[in-house]
């Protein structure tokens, strides 16, 4: 027999005296214990009743898990023996019939013990000798219906003790078991077990998994911080290799340009006498220029070659960061877009550009003053005019929206008179910086009128100028920086210039983002350089920022230059 299902043996007679009913002496009980596998454990003789459990003060003591400590009671009420359920986890059977309190028996009897498959066989003496060997069948473990017991005669006082809720609370709780725990306590305490067990278990799975999934993060955000410097620093190196080449080739094409035009005012000049003698030297300065020509071309092919590839490390950097559809990240687009088109490096954008173009769009949309500014460049078709200036000359298409800021795009327009002289037209040259794109001022230059004779109020001609114009200074001034070249248009030949030319002459350090970061730029130039990047902005999708125009760049490829 296991450990955990030994019986206690019967003492000898006496030795168990005051475990008899002296009530009208009952004929004596002979009861043999049996194992679930029906074999015979121990045989008792009693004179009165017993208890049968798993606590040591029983009359027969089973160890085992299933049995009650107080679990079943047999008694003589001094007519007849009965056999009594004290309240036990997993119930009594007798002949099969689950019993909720108490029953009378009749002999031979067979009481199983429910749930852990014991019996207890009885037969009185002299009643015709013990029932036949049956091994019992386990029951199922039930929980009879509560009912006031009746058969407690036999039952020690020890039973009936009330506990406190810390005695409670010490028993479920205590490390090991007791050999004077109930069953219900040991059915509790198994059960608290068995869910303490599955949530460690469970505990466990999720510590891990979140150790693992902690881990992942952390090897994934590594990965992520050193492949997007990486990626940045890719971009940003050959985004200055492309300025520096695009510098190169503005500077380049002016001395190809200076160089047509001077060999063609030379062959004005000559008579055909010396036309002779000089056929040679122009024919191998022709040369020059063609050859000088091809070279600019194969660059050109190179620059758009670089421009590409810096794209696509401009868009690695991009899918690096995390970002969400919202309309602020739609206006972050736009504003980068925009900065990129100036011909800047969106990778550098200093940590409050953003708000701050927002707030000159806003600017912007407390007045008519963009609505009436189109309106002007729609009904005059001077879109296609400006854009094709522009292309001629290379330059980034956005600057469409510098004589918006200059003159709302009216080519009428005259500037206030100032120590430089007085700006006029759309484009808003002095009368100096005009004659140099060959913009002749009129016989009231020195005035505040509208002079027909003079050049600068051809929106046409003063829209070639002000793109040769623009070239100039963003490949010579502003080292291919488009929006410092706006800076520097706005001032010309004052303060701002000169600011500029103290700036190392290279692209990395001379761009728009080191100039508002080293110098203190005058007001009116800042004002200039945001609402002309904030008109931009506006112009990507003006129905986004509540204006009832077409994408002005778009509409200028569409319609042909007014004739």
């Amino acid at each position: 027999m296991s450990d955990d299902q030994t019986v206690r043996r019967p003492s000898h007679p006496e030795e168990d005296a005051d475990r008899t009913v002296a009530v009208r002496r009952p004929l004596a009980l002979q009861v043999t214990l049996r194992e679930p596998d029906g074999k015979a454990a121990a045989v008792y003789s009693f004179h009165g009743g017993f208890t049968a459990g798993r606590a040591l003060d029983n009359a027969v003591v089973i160890h085992h898990d299933l049995v009650s400590r107080h679990h079943l009671e047999v008694t003589w009420d001094g007519t007849a023996w009965w056999a009594c359920n004290l309240r036990s986890t997993h119930g009594i059977y007798v002949h099969d019939q689950a019993v909720a309190d108490r029953v009378r028996l009749q002999f031979p009897a067979v009481i199983v013990l429910g749930g852990a498959g014991f019996a207890l066989e009885i037969h009185q003496e002299g009643s015709g000798g013990p029932p036949p060997i049956i091994a019992p069948q386990p029951h199922p473990i039930a929980n009879p219906p509560p009912e006031a017991a009746s058969c407690t005669g036999n039952l020690p006082p020890a039973h009936h003790t009330a506990l406190s809720a810390e005695q409670i609370k010490h028993k479920l709780l205590v490390a090991e078991d007791s050999a004077d725990m109930g069953d219900y306590t040991r059915l509790v305490r198994r059960v608290m077990r068995e869910e303490q067990t599955k949530r460690t278990r469970g505990y466990r799975k999720v510590i891990w998994g979140l150790a693992v999934l902690v881990a992942v993060c952390a090897g994934l955000a590594g990965y992520q911080h050193y492949a997007l410097a990486k990626a940045r620093t890719l971009a940003m190196n050959m985004f200055y290799d492309i300025k520096t080449l695009e510098v190169s080739l503005a500077q380049a094409d002016i001395r190809l340009e200076e160089s047509a035009e001077a060999l063609a005012k030379t062959m004005q000049a000559l008579t055909s006498e010396r036309m002779r003698e000089e056929q040679e030297r122009i024919r191998a300065e022709q040369i020059k220029i063609a050859e000088e020509k091809k070279r600019l071309a194969r660059e050109r092919q190179k620059l758009k070659l670089m421009t590409a590839k810096y794209e696509e490390y401009v868009e690695q950097v991009n899918l690096l960061r995390l970002s969400f559809p919202t309309a602020a990240e739609y206006e972050k687009d736009l504003i980068v877009r925009v900065v990129r088109g100036f011909g800047e490096s969106e990778l550098e954008l200093p940590a409050d550009f953003i708000a701050e173009v927002r707030k000159y769009i806003g600017y912007w949309q407390a007045t008519g003053r963009m609505q009436l500014a189109i309106r002007n460049l729609e009904d005059n078709r001077y879109g296609p005019i400006v854009v094709d200036a522009l292309r001629q000359e290379g330059m980034p298409l956005y600057f469409l929206y510098l004589p918006l800021q200059e003159s709302n795009y009216d080519s009428r327009a005259v500037g206030p008179e100032t120590r430089y002289g007085i700006a006029k037209g759309a484009w808003q040259f002095l009368a100096s910086t005009g004659q140099d794109y060959g913009l002749t001022p009129g016989p009231l230059a020195a005035t505040r009128d509208y002079d027909e004779q003079d050049a600068r109020f051809d929106f046409n001609r003063s829209s070639v100028a002000g793109a040769k114009h623009l070239k100039f200074i963003y490949g010579t001034l502003s080292q291919a920086s488009g929006l410092l070249t706006i800076a520097s248009y706005n001032y010309g030949q004052n303060k701002v210039r000169s600011l500029v030319e103290s700036m190392p002459d290279n692209p990395r350090e001379r761009n728009f983002w080191k100039f508002l970061k080293g110098y203190e730029v005058p007001k009116e130039t800042y004002d200039y350089v945001f609402y002309i990047i904030s008109a931009a902005v506006i112009g990507e999708d003006p129905g986004h920022f509540g204006y009832k125009f077409r994408p002005p760049l778009f509409l200028a490829a569409e319609l042909k230059p007014a004739a």
